[in-house]
């Protein structure tokens, strides 16, 4: 042996462990000196004087969470910061509860361009992640709270001390989601009923099949008749909203004007008739104001101040996704990301909006209908084209080759929902489709990734079992797909992964020597999710087109060198998100 292990070398171990600790300490310090700055060291709001002018309505956003980086769960702080940024850019100033109440009651105009900004459960990463945001485009916000996470020692939601601080700041208001979030009701996929359990104890939720909110409907048996006399169940409401009075009495010395209850849009829609007059009455008494729905953004002069709407923004929508469903739900004139003006101009956009960052192209599709960017150089008759398609795996991820744009023909690779679909529309003709080929199956984490089940249903229904398909995934569930494709006069090859490997002819009336993207979302039947999205987001990556003397005609690929800048940077995240999940 040339040396001893570290294990025989005492004073080498220690030397170790002391380099250890002081990176830790370090990287502990620098954390907590962010903290400081953004939730202790805030600065004053400033008030702003600007036209009121809006007598038609406002727009509405809200955001579950905000992680440090990418999460399933939460929204990145780079993506809420994008899409704040982007609308302030467009004039879109936030409103107050006032500025709501003022506006429904007193007939007292909005300004031109109004957003009502919130951020539910009362997450302490939420006011983190999102102080400085805040501070530098001059919004405030709602913070939603659950009255029950103010007295625990749970770190992740905020504390009465943290919220009154943040209301002094002027950047924040309070509102509140009840009580608790406690599910009722509860059946799994083999049709067994669990009965009631809090959110913290719920096992894992992909094998629930059924479940309710505890406010949304009466305590039910396991043949889903009600357990409880009317008198009981409207007992057993109030308490709820008492305790939750009781509890912002006590902490905030008030009740907050805005209430979100959960679920969204079961309130005046297909709740129990008996149910949802105890909870009418409960909340016409204690709140001003009610975000009942999760339907759209926009909120018109028509709209009831007790049924209010919020766009809950997931946290896989690019900034462009955003802005289309704000477009949607307004019909206000939105502007789109662009990203990277050099790379832009060399793409023409057809349908949707397409970003260009770094050497991803994020293409989002217009409601219902396909977006669509075509390369604006023509290519010879033979090149290679390799790419990633990053997209969530149920929708539609399109490659087109030989395209004309005079005569819309092409022949088309769709990457949609984990299969390989080839087909060809000619010049006149339609879309017919040539060949499909299935790719291997896509593990999950099941914790990460569950289904929205909340809804109304009888006995029968629980007992037909699993709604969801064994080949059916999550729509938030992303994969990497790296196409490496070869393209002939009169055929292409085709290589996904490095496992599909397929040669498909080419139509001779097909002419056309361009190619392009496309993003599609899945109208296939999802019957657990009750409001589908209709817009779909394709991410493009590490593009390369070469002609057959491997020239480069084409790429978006990072250099060597911007590489390892960026593998640095991802593997410094990973070690502060380390610290912040473990300290």
């Amino acid at each position: 042996m040339n040396g001893k292990s570290v294990e025989l070398q005492p004073a080498k171990k220690n030397r170790r462990k002391i380099i250890r600790s002081i990176a830790q300490l370090i990287i502990v310090v620098l954390l907590a000196v962010i903290l400081i700055k953004a939730v202790f060291l805030t600065e004053k709001r400033g008030a702003e004087t600007v036209p009121l002018n809006n007598k038609e309505g406002f727009i509405a956003l809200s955001y579950f969470g905000v992680s440090r980086n990418e999460s399933p769960k939460y929204v990145s702080k780079k993506n809420l910061e994008e899409q704040l940024t982007l609308l302030e850019k467009q004039g879109y100033q936030t409103i107050t509860q006032k500025d709501i109440l003022d506006f429904y009651q007193h007939d007292k105009p909005l300004p031109e361009k109004a957003l009502y900004l919130s951020f539910e459960d009362g997450r302490t990463d939420s006011s983190i992640f999102a102080q400085n945001i805040m501070e530098k485009l001059n919004y405030k916000a709602t913070m939603f709270t659950y009255a029950n996470k103010m007295d625990t020692t749970d770190n992740k939601f905020l504390k009465p001390k943290d919220l009154k601080l943040m209301e002094k700041s002027g950047y924040w208001e309070m509102g509140s989601n009840g009580y608790r979030l406690t599910y009722i009701n509860i059946f799994n996929d083999k049709g067994q009923s669990l009965g009631v359990i809090d959110e913290n104890n719920v096992p894992n939720k992909t094998t629930i099949e059924y479940y309710n909110h505890y406010l949304m409907d009466f305590i039910r048996n396991q043949y889903m008749i009600p357990s409880e006399t009317r008198q009981e169940m409207e007992a057993r409401i109030k308490k709820d909203y008492n305790l939750m009075q009781d509890i912002y009495h006590e902490e905030l010395g008030e009740v907050p004007k805005a209430y979100a209850i959960m679920h969204a849009n079961s309130l005046y829609n297909n709740m129990d008739p008996l149910v949802e007059s105890v909870n009418n009455k409960e909340i016409k008494d204690k709140f001003r104001m009610h975000f009942n729905l999760e339907l759209g953004a926009y909120n018109d002069k028509e709209a009831d101040i007790y049924n209010l709407s919020r766009l809950q923004v997931s946290p896989y929508w690019s900034t462009n996704h955003v802005m289309m469903k704000i477009r949607q739900a307004s019909r206000q004139n939105i502007q789109f990301k662009i990203g990277e003006q050099e790379v832009a101009q060399h793409w023409k956009v057809i349908n949707g909006a397409a970003e260009y960052e770094n050497n991803e192209i994020t293409l989002t599709s217009a409601p219902s209908s396909e977006g669509r960017i075509l390369l604006k150089e023509e290519l010879p008759d033979q090149y290679n084209v390799n790419f990633a398609f990053k997209g969530n795996v149920v929708g539609q991820q399109a490659f087109y080759v030989n395209y004309d744009e005079k005569t819309n023909s092409y022949l088309r690779i769709v990457l949609v929902d984990n299969e390989i679909v080839i087909s060809e529309k000619l010049p006149g003709g339609g879309i017919v489709e040539k060949e499909r080929f299935p790719l291997n199956e896509i593990k999950w984490n099941e914790e990460e990734y569950a289904f929205n089940k909340a809804t109304v249903y009888t006995y029968h229904d629980t007992q037909k079992g699993s709604r969801i398909d064994e080949e059916e995934y999550p729509r938030n569930l992303t994969e990497k797909r790296v196409f490496n494709i070869a393209i002939n006069k009169d055929k292409i090859e085709i290589d996904v992964d490095n496992v599909l490997s397929e040669t498909v002819q080419i139509n001779p009336k097909l002419q056309g020597a361009q190619i392009g993207f496309g993003a599609l979302y899945s109208n296939k039947n999802t019957s657990h999710e009750q409001y589908a999205d209709d817009i779909y987001d394709t991410l493009i990556e590490d593009i390369l087109i070469t002609d057959k003397n491997n020239q480069t005609i084409f790429t978006n690929q990072y250099t060597n060198f911007e590489k390892v800048k960026y593998k640095s940077t991802e593997l410094f995240n990973h070690v502060v998100d380390f610290f912040i999940e473990t300290f």
